[in-house]
Formats: C-alpha cells, sequence, structure tokens
C-alpha cells in the first residue's frame, strides 16, 4: 500500500455500480453483514493497512483492534452506496445541539454555505440524502463538491447515473483558478452548498498546514483553507458519525461547528486566519476522533514528511 492517499487506487465504481444493483433486490442488513468478511479479507492481505492502522491508535494513545478499524470501515462503504440509493432515511439520522440550527437557517434563507468534511465518518451520508431530497432544511440543498476528478471519475460518474434527478455536481480539484472561484461565487449566491474534504493534502502542489494533530505533526492542505478564505461564506465543519462505531444498524449522529473565523480583511491578516481555521478544524476533527475511534478512515501514513 502506497504511503500517500493519492497513490492509492480509489476509484472503485464496478463494485459500488454492483451493490446499487443488489440493493434493488437484497435487502440492506445482507450487504452490512457481508462487509464484515470483505473487511476481514482486506485486514488479511493489507500490510499497509493493518500498519496505519496501529500508527493511528498509536498517536492516538490507546490500544485498538485493526481488524475492528477495517471491517468498521468496510461497513461503513455500505452505507455510503445506501445514502445515495435512497436505502438510508432521514430517520436514521440523530443532530446533536451544536450548530446546525445555524446551518439550517442559512440554507433555508437562500444563502449559500461550505461545509467542511473529512474522512471521518461516512463523508457520503449527507450529501446522498441531499440528493434524496431529505437534508432537513425547507428548502432542497444544491450541492458541487469539490474533489480530485482524476481519480474518482468513474466513482462521481456513477452517482450522477444513480440520482439523475439530483442536484450534485463536480468541480474538479487540480482546474481550481480565477474563473472557477467566480463559479463558485455564483453558486454560493445562488444559494448552493459546497462541500470539500479538508483532511488530504494535494497530490498536485507541496504546499501545506502544518498543524499539531493526535500529539504529531500532520500536514493539512493549505488549499482548501485557502479556498475557504477567497469564498468568505458562512462555513461549518460536518461529520456523519455512525452511533456505535462497530453496529450493523445504520444510526447515526450528525455533527455540526461553524467556522467563526470571518475573511474580511487585508492579505497579511488573511493568512493568519486561514492558519486558524485550518487549527480549528484540525482540533475539531481530533476531538471527535478521541470520541470515534475506529471511524477514522485514512488508511495511509497522515503524519509523514
Amino acid at each position: 500500500m502506497a504511503d500517500n492517499w493519492y497513490e492509492q487506487k480509489q476509484d472503485n465504481s464496478l463494485g459500488y455500480y454492483l451493490m446499487f444493483k443488489c440493493l434493488k433486490i437484497l435487502p440492506s442488513f445482507f450487504f452490512r453483514f457481508f462487509a464484515i468478511f470483505v473487511g476481514f479479507f482486506y485486514w488479511t492481505f493489507s500490510s499497509g493497512a493493518r500498519k496505519f492502522s496501529k500508527q493511528y491508535f498509536s498517536n492516538l494513545g490507546r490500544r485498538g483492534s485493526s481488524l475492528k478499524h477495517i471491517v468498521c470501515f468496510a461497513i461503513n462503504l455500505v452505507e455510503d452506496v445506501q445514502a445515495w440509493a435512497g436505502k438510508l432515511n432521514f430517520s436514521n439520522v440523530t443532530w446533536q445541539d451544536d450548530d446546525v440550527k445555524d446551518l439550517v437557517e442559512t440554507i433555508d434563507s437562500g444563502r449559500g454555505a461550505v461545509l467542511l468534511i473529512s474522512h471521518l465518518g461516512n463523508a457520503q451520508m449527507l450529501k446522498g440524502l441531499a440528493s434524496i431530497g431529505e437534508s432537513g432544511t425547507k428548502r432542497k440543498m444544491s450541492i458541487t463538491t469539490i474533489s480530485d476528478a482524476n481519480i474518482s471519475k468513474g466513482f462521481n460518474s456513477l452517482l450522477n447515473q444513480v440520482n439523475e434527478d439530483s442536484s450534485f455536481h463536480i468541480v474538479n480539484s487540480n482546474d481550481i483558478g480565477p474563473e472557477t472561484i467566480i463559479l463558485l461565487q455564483e453558486r454560493l449566491e445562488n444559494g448552493e452548498v459546497i462541500v470539500i474534504a479538508g483532511d488530504r493534502v494535494s497530490a498536485h502542489t507541496d504546499r501545506n498546514i502544518g498543524i499539531e494533530f493526535l500529539g504529531k505533526k500532520a500536514n493539512f492542505p493549505y488549499g482548501v483553507f485557502l479556498l475557504v478564505s477567497l469564498l468568505n461564506a458562512p462555513t461549518y465543519f460536518v461529520n456523519g458519525l455512525r452511533h456505535r462505531d462497530f453496529s450493523l444498524g445504520a444510526k447515526y449522529d450528525m455533527f455540526v461547528k461553524k467556522n467563526k473565523i470571518g475573511f474580511d480583511c487585508g492579505r497579511k491578516e488573511r493568512e493568519v486566519r486561514i492558519q486558524k481555521s485550518a487549527e480549528n478544524y484540525a482540533q475539531n476533527l481530533e476531538d471527535l476522533c478521541r470520541n470515534h475511534p475506529y471511524q477514522w478512515y485514512n488508511f495511509f501514513d497522515f503524519w509523514g514528511e
């Protein structure tokens, strides 16, 4: 297994396609149960996944089972598909007493928002629910996801086939420039939601932000937080976490934390605020990792050089 996430094979669209088709005729519980065997197979033959799982638990300062960790990841993949296929409904989600009210008010008022997600928990669940009109808002969320299309283009194409009427768009993170910024700002002005992961550095730049994370310095993507500063829209850290780390029941807790830092400032101050925003994101991620240790799904050398 490669040390960097972007060196690993990411696009398993054929496997997802088969699951989508089978979900039409078989109960969801069957796939979550089957995921245990898939996770065991992956654990057996992927020494890299075992290695980086152990590294993560070591930094977390606790003992943990790499087998349980990887099986939880396999179950999570099945629930990704459930969300997009409409097999996971809004009654499965419990919202916390946090900044979710602020987020809902922002969307319902017609304003746009930026959601910073991560690979802690189910990163696809909110997008999947939104695509079938179950986002908890009065107004249907139109979502633009920023991701590396070179890695996930097959999967993204599949999602649009499964949800032909969904308001879901992809922007290639490798092509972001002035024109893309203007496009994203226009979408925000139209009340749309921009979604981007903040816990994986880019393969196309070495400019990152070093932040203390779980006791060791890790790199977070500078470009993501620069983009947040340029868009200067209400920004929220959003995580969908299984109520119990290891469970065959798809019950989720949704956590929303607003980034209180604004960017109506000069360039020099903006750099300070970009750093602080990234630190706030990392601290929120660390707090959730400690409470839900088995739902961290970054199986690579996250703390590498």
